[in-house]
């Protein structure tokens, strides 16, 4: 029953085109909801609640689901809770492709359309409702009036070229929603941004790592400080190290998120204090599987239910992304993961197995880096080339010396002739969102 009164509760907020008056006196009762109502048992009542009904739901409106149902020799009605699902074959990456199997609603009900960034592979494209829309602005706003009250002036300085990310969209609207004032500059020059932030003293910043680190080493250079309430991250992950560069030298409390298209955009939350990504429980059925075996794992791939999706709701989306359980003293009672990077960015060259992330933590420690790095492998002879793009004005010595230290074995590759090794430096990646991307022409 309160289950029920907190379901119709949080619809009636979601599915209106809220006032931002309305956000922000909703984003205090949900804050005292969150921190003295909701009990984990109320929100596994909560989400299959949901479940349920987003379960009947795709079984009537969704070609995909209703094949893979009957392929799986399920009804509806055998799926009640969070571990029925593994009764259900997983979604892919691939079968999103075909996004209109995955379409509930007709096409002329669609209001937006955004693709990933693209990191490995052909961009996928999600598409969403405008019921769907006003619930997220009004959701992300209200989030964003729980951290932050008062005078609102966000510098959104986020890649706009890659214009269906649903990043920068889904920031401007919830700055607006939540009643504040949105400025889109976009993550291109940090010197013209630092001139935005000059023109109107913005006192929360939406930006990545990586943009943030080649923001603030340029207003060190300049001698440019401004005090700043909040920064939110997005996009990649964050290390301690830049968290607390970021904190030294703007005063700021440091947010950081995690998310991705398919699954609404930032979907989950780190407070400043806290050590692990909490999860929004009430519009995901989150687990970790071995990514091998497809089995339930304290640490393995991340697999997504949404439960409050109406154009293309995905069912145990297998998201590409490593993650591990864990546990956060904060006061918020959702879920917490750690976010271990992609479980699909290692690449063999030369007889060698190389991460991306491990890749780009190590260029991050070089100086004049931004720790955005672009990775190509190619052949070259008949043996593998790989070229290694870093952004910035490093010095290329110091970024081979960085590799060398974290892979020695590529020392040996290389004098073998198994491979050979490019290091290329650029001011601007221009529109890439991650941190890393992979790019195999082999």
């Amino acid at each position: 029953m309160i289950a029920e009164m907190i379901d119709r509760t949080l619809r009636r907020f979601e599915e209106r085109n809220c006032q931002p008056v309305v956000v922000k006196k909703a984003s205090t009762f949900f804050h005292g909801m969150m921190e003295y109502g909701m009990k984990p048992e109320l929100i596994t009542a909560v989400q299959e609640r949901r479940l349920r009904n987003t379960i009947h739901y795709v079984y009537a409106h969704s070609p995909f689901y209703q094949q893979l149902f009957k392929k799986c020799a399920i009804r509806p009605e055998n799926i009640r809770k969070a571990s029925d699902l593994q009764q259900l074959e997983f979604t892919t990456s691939s079968d999103i492709r075909q996004w209109q199997d995955f379409l509930c609603v007709p096409e002329e009900r669609l209001s937006a359309v955004f693709t990933t960034s693209g990191t490995t592979g052909e961009p996928k494209r999600m598409y969403y409702t405008y019921k769907e829309i006003q619930m997220l602005s009004n959701l992300y706003g209200a989030a964003l009036r729980m951290a932050h009250a008062g005078r609102l002036v966000a510098l959104i300085a986020l890649p706009i070229g890659h214009g269906l990310w649903i990043g920068g969209s889904s920031v401007q609207r919830a700055v607006e929603r939540a009643g504040g004032l949105p400025l889109n500059a976009g993550a291109d020059n940090p010197q013209e941004t630092i001139r935005w932030m000059k023109l109107f003293s913005p006192n929360v910043i939406f930006s990545s790592p990586s943009y943030m680190t080649a923001l603030t080493r340029e207003a060190q250079q300049l001698g440019y400080h401004s005090s700043i309430d909040k920064i939110i991250l997005v996009g990649e992950i964050l290390t301690l190290a830049h968290k607390q560069f970021f904190n030294d030298y703007w005063g700021a409390g440091i947010f950081d998120s995690y998310g991705s298209t398919e699954i609404g955009g930032a979907q989950t939350i780190s407070l400043p204090e806290c050590s692990a990504f909490h999860l929004n429980d009430l519009h995901l059925i989150t687990e970790i599987i071995n990514p091998f075996t497809g089995k339930p794992a304290d640490e393995g791939e991340l697999v997504f239910t949404t439960i409050r999706r109406e154009g293309m709701p995905l069912i145990r989306y297998r998201s590409g992304d490593r993650a591990r359980w864990a546990k956060c003293s904060c006061w918020l009672p959702l879920q917490a993961v750690k976010i271990k990077g992609r479980t699909d960015d290692m690449i063999v060259v030369g007889d060698m197995n190389l991460y991306g992330r491990v890749i780009a933590d190590a260029v991050s420690t070089v100086s004049a880096t931004t720790g955005r790095v672009l990775l190509t492998v190619g052949k070259e002879n008949l043996n593998d080339k790989l070229t290694i793009t870093v952004e910035g004005t490093p010095q290329k010595d110091s970024v081979q010396e960085a590799l060398l230290t974290t892979y020695p074995e590529l020392t040996t590759n290389m004098k073998n002739g198994n491979l050979s090794l490019l290091i290329e430096t650029v001011f601007d990646l221009g529109s890439q969102v991650k941190d890393v991307k992979i790019i195999d022409l082999r």
